[in-house]
């Protein structure tokens, strides 16, 4: 690509591009890859939030993203605690202790 720099009459640089030859296409994006962990029950958060803790305090994850990861991660901790409290009401109306 060559660019010329030119003066307006007010002074101002305006800049002009020629294109000698297209650029080629964008490479295709590389696949995404995401750690997997075992998320199934609060235990599970518990021991991922202590894991994202330890890789923290070691310098290996940024303590901004440790910060955002362990906020998604006590959101998911309150949802499975909510789900486990659901199931043993529903459990309990059942059996029919709440009539």
């Amino acid at each position: 690509m060559k660019n010329d720099t030119d003066l307006t009459a007010d002074g101002w640089q305006g800049r002009t591009s020629i294109d000698e030859s297209p650029e080629p296409p964008p490479m295709p994006a590389e696949k995404k890859t995401y750690a997997k962990a075992k998320l199934a029950s609060a235990t599970d958060v518990s021991r991922e939030l202590a894991k994202l803790y330890r890789e923290a305090r070691s310098g290996r994850i940024d303590v901004s993203d440790a910060s955002r990861l362990a906020n998604m991660l006590s959101i998911l901790a309150r949802i499975l605690s909510d789900s486990e409290l659901e199931a043993r009401i529903e459990a309990l109306e059942q059996r029919g202790s709440f009539h």
